[in-house]
């Protein structure tokens, strides 16, 4: 099973927000956690002046230590995402890819590691959708007690 693929939403009382509960292999959580590093790396080099940079900071290594919490779990981990965090990563692996894949050189872990991001683009893409659908499911279930 690709991750994100098995994918369910719910409201979580304490958040009071919609959530979701998705599966993600440890390979595929290494992955994104080193895309994650690199954007973290990339905000360090352009300097933490700005507030949204430090709050953008706070963000990555916030999912980065969700991530870490299940990689070690078992071969497919389930993870609890929010909308905000499912835009990230999505948004993160797709500029991950697109600024390390070139021409030049690139190890085979760096080789698989952009396959992978790049398989992960549209299980991401349709998670942030129904992200979406899910919120307007919950918000007609509120109005209609």
């Amino acid at each position: 099973m690709s991750a994100f693929m098995d994918r369910s939403y719910r409201v979580a009382p304490a958040e009071r927000s919609v959530v979701c509960d998705t599966v993600v292999d440890r390979e595929d959580n290494a992955a994104l956690s080193e895309s994650l590093a690199w954007r973290r790396e990339q905000i360090g080099r352009d300097g933490l002046e700005e507030a949204s940079a430090v709050m953008e900071l706070r963000a990555l290594m916030s999912l980065d230590d969700l991530l870490a919490a299940v990689r070690d779990t078992g071969p497919d981990a389930t993870v609890m995402l929010k909308r905000d965090q499912a835009s990230l990563l999505c948004q993160i692996a797709g500029a991950y890819v697109t600024d390390r894949d070139g021409a030049g050189y690139q190890s085979p872990e760096e080789r698989d590691r952009i396959a992978r991001l790049r398989g992960l683009a549209g299980p991401l893409m349709d998670l942030c959708c129904e992200f979406a659908a899910a919120e307007d499911e919950a918000r007609e279930q509120l109005l209609s007690v």
